[in-house]
């Protein structure tokens, strides 16, 4: 028997049927997303941040750097809507095998640059690749299997990050050792082309492609005006970033710039916070979450008071552990973020989520400006401490966003 997936408002329903069970979706989507997230990132990061902004590499300033971030958050700012249409209307398959040739073509550009100019092409391929995966990834997901199919996919997702981050740390570690830090770059950049191809082998699915494409794009608008809770996941996207921000691009500089780590040593410590955060994963994965809150307030909290305590820890090691804590705290938030949002969402879904992607674009090419500033004013240190403060913005946010579930 095919299963069948309601998607649509109560009033006009999509039908996606298929002979296959969920399982078949949720193992595609975790092969996929674990292979980039979990695999390819785990092996790029370590190198990627130390080409960009140590003498490793290119030695980005704050500026420099902001102004990298910040353009590829422009280029997806403008796409993200668009493409979110893209998604409903052509396919979210399609969207999404785009958006991994798109980051491939950026990775492989970016092993072979040698200076800043050269370096700026990255985050317009990279923009591109966001604008086309924003939404259409998820949508992809969630309405092949629906919302309990989709907490099962996530926490196989976690489970499955434990042997994938072991497998792409091992081999970082290994390049660490002797590779120049283009290859791991170039390596990356391979790995997403083989995933786009795979991607393209996926069954597809849609929106309502009957609608016009004026239809469509005023769909995910009009979403959003109607949805407090979606307002609310918005501004907390905004705070959210300089948080993101520290824990994945400026806390191995930190540890090179006041302990002078070195290659072997960041390589060693990313690898510890990378599983670490996977093995807290899977621990998600085995609880049986069914509030909200749980999922987003606690760990957030937590994430606030591991963030203030970075300036003062007395050791590299403190530091990773701290850094462990607010990673894994962003583990439980994107599951939490993920499930509210997509129950707000009862249509075109690419283009709602795509319409959020927009707002966070916008966010993100505002933040890394604002923050880069912030960072060359008051240092790297204190900079921890005002992410801490954003957590605790975002657990307040994210409290405002679940008070019916508390009622």
């Amino acid at each position: 028997m095919g299963k069948t997936v309601g998607v649509g408002s109560p009033g006009r329903t999509l039908e996606i049927r298929s002979p296959r069970s969920p399982v078949y979706f949720a193992a595609r989507y975790v092969l996929a997303v674990g292979a980039v997230e979990f695999f390819a990132w785990k092996i790029l990061d370590p190198f990627y941040l130390q080409f960009l902004t140590t003498q490793r590499g290119l030695n980005l300033s704050p500026s420099q750097f902001a102004l990298f971030v910040s353009l590829g958050s422009w280029i997806s700012m403008i796409l993200d809507y668009p493409t979110g249409a893209v998604a409903d209307k052509l396919g979210r398959r399609l969207s999404w095998a785009l958006a991994m040739f798109s980051h491939a073509v950026g990775m492989l550009w970016l092993s072979q640059a040698r200076t800043f100019a050269q370096c700026l092409v990255v985050p317009v391929f990279q923009g591109i690749s966001w604008g086309f995966q924003s939404g259409s990834r998820e949508a992809w997901l969630y309405d092949h299997v629906g919302e309990e199919g989709t907490k099962r996919a996530m926490s196989l997702l976690y489970v499955a990050s434990v042997p994938m981050t072991l497998i792409g740390v091992g081999i970082a570690t290994s390049l660490g050792t002797w590779a120049d830090v283009r290859l791991p770059i170039a390596i990356t950049g391979l790995i997403l082309l083989v995933v786009a191809f795979g991607v393209l082998t996926f069954p597809e699915n849609y929106g309502h492609r009957e609608r016009r494409w004026l239809e469509v794009l005023k769909s995910g608008l009009t979403q959003f005006r109607r949805s407090r809770i979606l307002q609310f996941l918005a501004v907390e996207s905004f705070f959210m970033t300089l948080p993101v921000w520290m824990n994945s691009a400026w806390w191995l500089t930190y540890l090179v710039k006041r302990w002078e780590v070195g290659v072997l040593g960041a390589t060693a410590s990313f690898g510890v916070t990378a599983c670490g955060s996977a093995v807290a994963g899977f621990v998600l994965s085995r609880t049986r979450y069914t509030k909200y809150r749980a999922l987003l307030v606690y760990p957030t909290l937590g994430a606030g008071i591991a963030f203030c305590l970075v300036p003062v820890a007395p050791a590299p090691i403190i530091v990773v552990v701290l850094v462990l804590v607010t990673i894994a705290a962003r583990y439980f938030r994107n599951v939490g973020v993920t499930l509210l949002r997509n129950r707000e969402i009862v249509e075109e879904r690419a283009t709602a989520l795509s319409f959020l992607g927009t707002l966070e674009g916008a966010f993100w090419t505002l933040g890394p400006l604002l923050w880069g500033a912030l960072i060359e004013t008051v240092g790297l240190g204190m900079s921890f401490v005002a992410a801490g403060v954003c957590s605790f913005i975002c657990a307040g946010l994210f409290i405002a966003a679940t008070a019916k579930e508390r009622r």
